[in-house]
């Protein structure tokens, strides 16, 4: 079928649903539709403003090594003109700690001058689409350092890793922290870190993706996806049923895991696990400058407490506002990890202290070692295309903005 005639559904308005409709409408198509569940487009790319100036609910900053990134900024001339951003680390008591202990700095020295080698080893971690892996990028991170003898690095990798949210380098496989967190973007945490902002939010992304692609659908959740006789698709949302010859899903896929046919597809998806990550953004007085890391309660034994705080904004007037993060505990109701945080909040001197607003995110995909080892990836390239279905997000591409920018472009380039 011609591109003109072609009529493809976009499930997700997110960076990666977004990405791909307005590369498919540069390739010729014509009818393209984004259908996103919420009432605002982004997903995990979320702004909100206060007192005429911006702040992040959802991913904060972007690298000088994610070309990909940067090239989408130039296409819509984006400008790198946001407050400048770097990282201080503390302990709970609130002090200044060094990420580096000064006793661990030459082994830290040795592990990373070894570094590049390793990695080497594993050419599946080249490839933009997952498939083939090594064994050992299938066990959790943890071990597969114990494997390479990379004692400092581990715990490193844990600072930046776990502390957005990513989940326990004790249970996340290697896969995932290795594609998230690639040797040149660790290097560029390692070295003075260049974390540029924007001035209007990452959302200024989507709200320039999003003039691009003539026809989303906000609000309208695709509650199924049923294959016609004529092998087209329909698309049934609470306020109507449309039809389509190809369906992109970039919105959670364990969520759509019933309308395959296969049964080891719809487990394999049912398998797919997340982190519970929190953002709390809080009004006061006396709030401090910068964005700290209290890197203590990265340990899965303080789920709940404060793990990062950023006030984004240098120049604070006398009310500022304060974006902080923390993994959900299990056991607390919201009113008691609120208590939780607030306590955390206190010790760095904060007055009149108020929850301005509050998100929840189903944060870092994956599956685990058993559900990799079974060919979970080798699964999803096999299903690519079967009754013209493509799977895309965050799952097959390994969350970051880099990543899904480049995994929409290799999946429109490779089946459209």
């Amino acid at each position: 079928m011609n591109k003109i005639d072609c009529k493809v559904a976009v499930i997700g308005g997110g960076l990666s649903g977004l990405v791909i409709a307005a590369g498919l409408q540069k390739k010729g198509y014509r009818n393209v539709t984004v259908f996103e569940r919420d009432n605002r487009l982004g997903g995990k790319l979320h702004t909100i403003w206060y007192k005429e100036k911006s702040y992040e609910l959802g991913a904060i900053f972007g690298l000088p090594v994610q070309k990909q990134l940067q090239s989408l900024m130039k296409e819509f001339n984006i400008k790198i003109d946001g407050p400048s951003l770097s990282r201080v680390n503390y302990d709970i008591n609130g002090n200044k700690i060094m990420q580096i202990p000064k006793e661990t700095l030459g082994d830290f020295l040795k592990e990373v001058d070894r570094l590049p080698d390793v990695l080497e080893e594993y050419k599946s971690l080249e490839r933009v689409n997952i498939h083939h892996l090594e064994t050992s990028l299938m066990l959790p991170f943890s071990k597969w350092c114990d494997i390479h003898q990379f004692s400092v690095l581990k715990s490193i990798y844990m600072h930046h890793f776990s502390s957005y949210g990513l989940g326990d380098i004790n249970q996340v496989p290697a896969l995932y922290v290795l594609r998230i967190l690639n040797y040149d973007t660790v290097m560029s945490f390692l070295e003075v870190p260049e974390l540029f902002t924007w001035k209007a939010g990452v959302s200024s992304l989507i709200e320039s993706l999003s003039q691009t692609v003539e026809n989303i659908k906000l609000g309208q959740k695709v509650e199924r996806i049923a294959l016609s006789e004529r092998d087209t698709l329909y698309l049934h949302t609470e306020f109507e049923a449309l039809e389509f010859h190809r369906v992109v899903i970039t919105a959670p896929l364990d969520e759509f895991a019933d309308i395959f046919d296969d049964d080891e597809m719809k487990d394999f998806l049912r398998c797919i696990r997340y982190q519970d990550y929190t953002v709390y953004a809080f009004t006061g007085e006396k709030i401090p400058k910068g964005c700290g890391c209290v890197l203590e309660n990265l340990s899965n034994n303080n789920k709940g407490h404060l793990i990062i705080w950023n006030s984004r904004w240098d120049s604070i007037s006398e009310e500022g506002l304060l974006t902080t993060y923390a993994y959900n505990h299990p056991k607390l109701s919201k009113a008691e990890s609120l208590m939780v945080l607030e306590k955390d909040l206190l010790k760095l001197g904060i007055q009149n202290l108020k929850l301005h607003r509050y998100k929840s995110w189903k944060q870092g995909p994956y599956v685990d070692t058993h559900v990799l080892q079974k060919g979970f990836y080798d699964k999803m390239e096999m299903m690519q295309g079967k009754n013209n279905i493509f799977l895309a997000g965050e799952i097959m591409s390994t969350v970051s903005m880099e990543n899904c920018i480049r995994y929409s472009n290799y999946l429109i380039n490779k089946y459209f």
